[in-house]
């Protein structure tokens, strides 16, 4: 069984360096591996994207989007293309993977802001997610 945490970011990107010892600690507390993946352009590997930047495209839009987006992507276009064109990334993203036994499965939380209202009820929501899915994965 597999469970582990990786943690795209960026380093010059201010809300990654205070989600990293955060998660790290909770990782290290629940004994889940986990990993910091730097993306962007200051990245070594700076060719990499994050995982959610294809969630800028068009065609993820038609895929994937809610009608809604559907209905608007004719208006934000020219947004999507821009935002393609220049590589925007958006960091951190927070990936949890685990096997079920069957197959590999994923949640990607994106951004955290540490200056929010809500930071804490993340961290924490992020600490019971986390521990509920070591229950699962490891069934104990």
């Amino acid at each position: 069984m597999l469970l582990e945490v990786i943690l795209e970011a960026d380093v010059n990107c201010p809300r990654c360096a205070k989600l990293e010892p955060l998660l790290r600690r909770i990782c290290d507390e629940l004994n889940i591996s986990f990993t910091v993946k730097y993306v962007g352009n200051r990245a070594v590997a700076a060719h990499e994207d994050s995982i959610v930047s294809h969630t800028f495209s068009p065609e993820w839009v038609e895929r994937y989007g809610l009608s809604e987006h559907k209905r608007k992507l004719k208006k934000i276009m020219p947004v999507l293309i821009y935002l393609q064109r220049i590589g925007a990334q958006t960091t951190p993203n927070v990936i949890i993977r685990w096997h079920d036994g069957i197959r590999m499965k994923e949640i990607v939380i994106r951004g955290f802001d540490p200056n929010s209202e809500y930071a804490k009820s993340y961290i924490s929501n992020l600490y019971s997610l986390l521990k509920t899915l070591r229950k699962v994965v490891y069934r104990r």
